[in-house]
């Protein structure tokens, strides 16, 4: 083996092992000191799927750089497996999604769809690539602010779901917010209100407080005063029966925002 070959494949072993300790920095600096080690396209087509991945991992927009250049060295030696290309064009869509990756992004998240088909990877994580390439619409200024995609998803989330699980909320309250984006102040109140219905409290009983406040400020929006009002009361009794006391104070001190005293 290469000197190169030695010293990578110590690194994949690290970087494969799921009970390994979180790598960052110093695993990225061990990787880029092979870059000049590189003996041929094969090989650089894995260190830099690795280092996409490891810097996705990270949440550094990086990633799409290091996933450029793996991308151009597979597509001449056809060196990676489809399900390493999976999950560097998944993390990498993900990472593009949250921090504007740009039109890149849109690349890693239609790859990473035509991948699953072809791994029949579990049916969620579809459901989470569609979401996010709703949400770069959305972001991005995008014909109905992703509801295109948002709307199909819902209808097979239902399907696979069920039309009350919980797994809906967040999907929901995004198509919540392109409806007010556009003017459609029905179609907002409408999803809003469904999201609200289903948000998961087994975790954190805030969140239900943090709803009801977005909710009641929804309503205010849509000129509806008195259910404004009332939503706002449910969350100060919500978290007056459930949370801490600075949970009791953010919803006193929202409501008062909207309603001054």
């Amino acid at each position: 083996m290469t000197d190169f070959a030695v010293r990578f494949s110590e690194l994949r072993k690290v970087l494969d092992d799921d009970d390994a300790e979180f790598f960052g920095a110093d695993m990225r600096d061990s990787l880029l000191a092979l870059v000049p080690a590189i003996p041929d396209k094969a090989a650089e087509a894995w260190l830099f799927r690795e280092l996409a991945v490891l810097e996705g991992k990270r949440d550094e927009l990086v990633c799409l750089d290091y996933a450029d250049t793996a991308l151009a060295a597979h597509a001449e030696t056809s060196a990676l497996p489809a399900d390493r290309l999976y999950f560097m064009h998944l993390v990498c869509g993900d990472v593009g999604t949250a921090w504007g990756g740009g039109p890149r992004t849109v690349a890693h998240l239609e790859n990473a769809l035509k991948l699953h088909a072809e791994l029949a990877r579990p049916i969620g994580e579809a459901f989470a690539i569609r979401l996010k390439r709703g949400v770069y619409e959305q972001s991005n200024g995008g014909e109905r602010l992703g509801l295109d995609w948002f709307e199909p998803l819902l209808a097979d989330a239902e399907r696979h779901y069920g039309v009350e699980s919980r797994e809906l909320g967040h999907l929901l309250g995004l198509m919540s917010m392109s409806e007010e984006e556009l003017g459609n102040m029905s179609g907002a109140l409408a999803y809003g209100g469904r999201s609200l219905t289903l948000v998961d409290v087994r975790a954190d009983k805030g969140r239900r407080v943090s709803a009801l406040v977005a909710h009641a400020k929804l309503q205010h929006r849509a000129g509806h005063s008195q259910k404004a009002q009332q939503f706002f009361d449910d969350a100060i009794s919500w978290a007056d029966a459930h949370c801490s006391p600075a949970t009791q104070k953010f919803a006193r001190e929202e409501k008062a925002h909207v309603f001054p005293p």
